[in-house]
């Protein structure tokens, strides 16, 4: 099994489904990550341009952590405010290339606006994958089976699936302490953790969820 998971920005994927993802990998599945943004607007400290290629860097070590097979970075300013069809066509030749099985992205429901449209992206580029629209796109028409929405920093009001993932949640941490970045701020990794013990807790998943 093939895996895509999509993230607006450097950090994202772990956050919203890196214990999931784990353990996938672990159920032998290969996984592969496409971050959209460069992350230049995470910080008030540290320059957009230095930033970008610290964040760049820390996706890396973060995916290595997480044993991905490969990384692909759009390369897309932060703030989004709306995607090209350049933006759509690249994506779609990215699903094309790996042909997954699965895809997860931000939910529908996240109203976070890079979250949004990262999300409508992803469901964009998943339709014209599976067919023949855009001739110029490299790679044959694939159609992906499985997708999955994700949550990260506003907690889902309604969901539909729960993983048990006490058994990766070290995994998900290890590669959230990658982003030294962002921690610097605040430490997410601590509240992350914590939304994942309460939706273990309150849907009976297991330890974390």
């Amino acid at each position: 099994m093939k895996v895509l998971a999509i993230g607006a920005h450097p950090d994202d994927i772990e956050i919203g489904c890196g214990g999931t993802l784990a353990k996938l990998r672990k159920e032998g599945a290969e996984l592969y990550f496409v971050v959209a943004t460069n992350g230049q607007a995470g910080s008030n400290k540290i320059s957009p341009e230095k930033l970008t290629k610290i964040r760049k860097q820390e996706a890396l070590e973060a995916a290595k952590e997480l044993k991905v097979e490969e990384l692909f970075f759009l390369d897309l300013m932060d703030g989004l405010t709306s995607y090209s069809r350049e933006d759509k066509i690249n994506l779609i030749e990215i699903i094309r290339q790996v042909k997954p099985d699965m895809i997860f992205t931000h939910s529908t429901t996240d109203r976070f606006s890079d979250h949004m449209l990262v999300s409508q992206l992803t469901i964009a580029a998943i339709t014209g994958a599976s067919g023949p629209i855009y001739q110029e796109v490299k790679g044959e028409p694939h159609t992906v089976k499985e997708i999955y929405g994700y949550e990260v920093w506003n907690p889902l009001n309604t969901y539909q699936i729960v993983k048990d993932i006490t058994d990766t949640i070290a995994e998900k941490l290890q590669a959230l302490l990658k982003h030294q970045s962002q921690i610097a701020n605040f430490n997410y990794a601590d509240a992350f953790q914590g939304l994942a013990r309460y939706r273990g807790i309150m849907t009976g998943a297991g330890d974390y969820a």
